[in-house]
């Protein structure tokens, strides 16, 4: 059931950090694609780590 949550909490937070990134920081839209797609390949990075240790 944690995960499940977890799983899905996931876009609600790639949401509210897109808007952050537009509205607070001013970043054009092509600048926060280009975050938010280096932030999932690093969390994606640390998860297949974590499955190698």
């Amino acid at each position: 059931m944690f995960e499940i949550l977890c799983v899905l909490m996931l876009p609600l937070m790639l949401i509210v950090y897109y808007a952050i990134q537009r509205l607070v920081v001013h970043h054009s839209g092509m600048e926060t694609q280009l975050l938010i797609h280096d932030l999932v390949i690093e969390a994606m990075n640390k998860h297949d780590n974590d499955f190698n240790d």
